[in-house]
């Protein structure tokens, strides 16, 4: 089964069930006008938020400048394997378009999966970009993991807040990044997911 590959432009998450303790947004979008500034962010949370005894699945990005380059190389971390996975060609020192290796990017998305479960806290992803817009990209990793009552942390860059509403259909709230960079301790409470239910709490209420 491979549904991160699908790339249907009008797929959407309407019909996607969420049982956790806030339902009316099971998705975080945190909205960012510079890409740098929140994925430094975003590696600092996911830091502090592990270090609290999440269990983080997804994947955070990486740029590295390259010397003689104008465009960075890319990289995603798994948050629960560790590994990290290259996705940028390198086109030559004077590349000005897109460096993502779609391929690359999928295969990441495929291995990301295998690490989310039922007993993930959170999953998180670094961004909804042009390939998310475009209908690919981690759309079925977040379907999946609402499918699985986790709820999902996700970078969303101003130009894309459209398609990624019409995508999410409801099932998000929007946080500004400068809302959260000045005190990362109160970002980091403010991002942790609601206590999820207990076995025995869910089954009082079947």
């Amino acid at each position: 089964m491979t549904p991160t590959r699908s790339t249907g432009a009008d797929f959407c998450l309407k019909e996607t069930c969420m049982h956790t303790a806030h339902p009316e947004h099971p998705i975080t979008a945190i909205v960012y006008p510079k890409g740098s500034d929140f994925e430094a962010f975003l590696q600092e949370v996911t830091v502090k938020l592990a270090a609290q005894g999440l269990r983080l699945a997804g994947l955070v990005q990486h740029s590295r400048p390259k010397p003689g380059r104008t465009k960075c190389d890319m990289y995603l971390r798994d948050l629960s394997s560790g590994e990290t996975r290259a996705i940028s060609d390198d086109r030559g020192p004077h590349a000005s378009g897109c460096v993502l290796d779609t391929g690359r990017l999928l295969d990441a998305c495929e291995a990301a999966e295998a690490g989310l479960s039922g007993q993930t806290d959170l999953l998180v992803l670094c961004k909804f970009g042009k390939t998310e817009a475009e209908g690919g990209g981690f759309r079925s990793l977040i379907a999946r993991a609402l499918e699985l009552s986790v709820p999902v942390l996700i970078g969303v860059p101003e130009i894309n807040l459209v398609p990624f509403r019409e995508f999410a259909a409801g099932l998000f709230r929007e946080i500004e990044l400068s809302d959260l960079v000045c005190d990362l301790s109160a970002a980091t409470e403010r991002l942790r997911p609601a206590p999820r239910p207990s076995a025995e709490a869910v089954a009082a209420v079947a």
